[in-house]
């Protein structure tokens, strides 16, 4: 595996310092992940936008801005406020939210961020506000691929993008209120390890672009899976790379132009450089299947809760013990709150330290003070250096905002 995994040394340190569970990011991960996307899709008028709520972190988004990511993509006003405070241009950042609201809509672009439309309601409302303006549009490419079914973002069943029976309806609004169209957009899922339904919508996008001869830029999305399991192959990124710039070397033959190109990459990006460090509180056997506490659960990281998903778990105190059967659970008060199933681990001792791994992306973003937990810490690691991103979340820092 590709993912960061702490050193004994280094785990214990950081827990002694910091407490469990933690976040603990490697920075140098980060930075790999940047250059490994930027020298893939070499086509010479790229740019790479981080989808930033994989991880909003501005820690961790100042890593990758100065690895040389471009841009910001954003599906909220606050994200767009980050990305701005984060000295990003409104040029390089690009508002694709999920049903909208007109506040949000009109927040952004007064900000000079352009709107990326993924549906008829959301031109007209926005024509409506801003006659004459550039705006993106978000069409649904009706095919998808993902990790898992939920994150598929293509196709009929899915409530993201313009499907194709409504571009003619779209493009009567975009001349109904005299819309410049700055971009085409389309994102298929989120978690695929193969380029062939990625590249069936990216030639879907090219095919439209090719009738509007002012067109920006398009905008392929993002979606590029990383390996969870130890026996996963890194996705094939130069392929895709390749392939996609076949394609846009020949559009620019057809259509004498050459069109900026935008990728969204979110998971790709921040999945593999964290691990969420926690402390085994619990071993306790109960007939014929033994069970692992610990001190962090599905209000930390939800994806194997939410989706089944597999992360990958190492007992960094105990790495040579024997091999044992065990399921790892949380402590939130819920029968889904596991980790993993029947999983072989190393002897798991009450006091040793786990990391699960692959932990960067939709694992900090997506907690919850459930049974009135705090969030977690979170730290990076660059080099032999180890800062504070995030302080843990207190009682009081829960209980603030509340009026009683």
């Amino acid at each position: 595996m590709q993912s960061f995994i702490p050193n004994k040394a280094q785990a214990e340190k950081i827990a002694n310092e910091f407490g469990t569970p933690v976040f603990v990011t490697d920075a140098n991960i980060l930075r790999r992940q940047g250059k490994r996307m930027l020298d893939a899709f070499d086509w010479s008028n790229t740019k790479i936008l981080y989808a930033i709520k994989a991880n909003f972190n501005p820690a961790i988004v100042k890593v990758l801005k100065e690895a040389g990511i471009h841009g910001i993509d954003t599906v909220s006003a606050n994200e767009v406020r980050l990305a701005l405070e984060l000295g990003f241009a409104p040029e390089n950042i690009v508002f694709t939210g999920a049903m909208p609201s007109d506040a949000d809509m009109r927040s952004v672009t007064e900000q000079g961020v352009i709107v990326n439309a993924g549906s008829l309601s959301e031109i007209e409302r926005f024509g409506k506000m801003f006659r004459g303006k550039a705006i993106a549009i978000r069409i649904n490419p009706g095919v998808g691929d993902a990790l898992f079914a939920s994150n598929v973002t293509g196709g009929e069943k899915s409530s993201f993008g313009i499907i194709h029976s409504n571009f003619a309806a779209a493009k009567d609004l975009l001349k109904k209120y005299d819309l410049r169209l700055a971009g085409i957009h389309s994102h298929i899922g989120s978690g695929f390890y193969t380029p062939e339904i990625f590249i069936e919508s990216v030639k879907l996008v090219l095919k439209e672009a090719a009738e509007f001869p002012d067109l920006d830029f398009v905008d392929f999305g993002g979606g590029f899976c990383v390996p969870y399991k130890p026996e996963d192959k890194p996705v094939d990124l130069v392929e895709f790379g390749r392939l996609v710039k076949e394609l846009l070397t020949d559009f620019s033959a057809q259509n004498g132009r050459e069109i900026e190109m935008r990728l969204e990459p979110g998971r790709f990006m921040v999945a593999e450089s964290t691990a969420l460090l926690t402390k085994i509180t619990t071993r306790k056997q109960s007939g014929k299947y033994l069970f692992i506490g610990t001190d962090t659960g599905m209000n930390h990281l939800i994806r194997p809760a939410m989706y089944g998903s597999y992360h990958h778990i190492v007992n960094i105190t105990n790495p040579e013990g024997k091999k044992e059967i065990a399921s790892i659970t949380g402590n939130i008060c819920e029968s889904a709150d596991f980790f993993a199933k029947d999983r072989e681990i190393s002897e798991p001792r009450e006091g040793d330290l786990l990391a699960i791994l692959t932990s960067g992306a939709y694992g900090n973003v997506m907690s919850a003070n459930y049974n009135l937990y705090g969030m977690a810490a979170e730290v990076m690691v660059d080099g032999e250096e180890v800062g504070l991103t995030r302080k843990r979340q207190s009682y009081e820092q829960i209980m603030e905002n509340f009026v009683y």
